[in-house]
């Protein structure tokens, strides 16, 4: 790693850091707190534990490594979302849910978000394999494509100077595919260009989730559920 990358990543974890620390600080431990710090705990222990998961991860077909693993772990981080933000308002978790009521809540939870996410990461590891993106590219460009996607782009828009807080939920995408993409660098071919199409991976994430959203939109609508907010 040069030098630069690794200013960049420490001026990046400490701006992570100072946004999660305000939006705490200003919002309080409510629902949508717990979650982020139950993501940011599953974030840790992947980077803890960075080389028996980087192992797991490349037992899985090389085809569908990245994948396959990012959705599995997307799957889990949207189990930590059920108590604060599901796909529909009317599968949210509280204390008053039983297991079993839970349990189906959640599955048919992923049964509208399960595909989607196996398109996000479909898009992300095209990118992936296309071009060459040093580590922190990876992960700021991924991290910020998925963040806008899953309708931060409408909630900046609104309120712009909430841009302080980025990394804040751009971690709750780091959860998902930054060890997934580690499983996998080193079996991308070294001379792919470094082409600034690369970039190209914000607005294409963008649109995936636009279409992805759209879909679940109005299959739900369809069946009687309720989008979230």
């Amino acid at each position: 790693m040069t030098d630069r990358a690794r200013r960049v990543g420490r001026f990046y974890v400490g701006w992570a850091v100072a946004s999660i620390a305000a939006a705490l600080a200003r919002y309080g431990l409510d629902a949508e707190a717990t979650t982020r710090l139950l993501v940011l705990g599953l974030l840790g222990l992947q980077l803890a534990l960075r080389a028996p998961v980087t192992r797991l991860i490349q037992r899985l077909p090389p085809r569908g490594r990245f994948v396959l693993s990012a959705t599995a772990l997307a799957c889990l981080v949207e189990g930590f979302h059920m108590i604060s933000t599901p796909v529909f308002v009317s599968l949210r978790i509280d204390g008053d849910t039983s297991v079993p009521t839970a349990l189906k809540y959640y599955l048919l939870d992923l049964a509208f978000t399960g595909p989607s996410y196996l398109v996000i990461f479909a898009m992300i590891e095209r990118f992936a394999r296309t071009y060459r993106y040093s580590t922190w590219e990876y992960v700021l460009v991924m991290g910020l494509g998925q963040a806008l996607g899953d309708g931060g782009i409408y909630f900046f828009a609104a309120a712009p100077w909430m841009l302080v807080f980025l990394p804040y939920p751009m971690t709750n995408y780091h959860a998902v595919h930054v060890l997934p993409y580690f499983a996998i660098e080193g079996a991308l071919d070294p001379d792919r260009p470094r082409s600034p199409k690369r970039f190209l991976a914000v607005p294409a994430l963008i649109a995936t989730y636009f279409v992805c959203g759209a879909l679940i939109k109005v299959v739900g609508r369809a069946l009687g559920f309720e989008a979230s907010a």
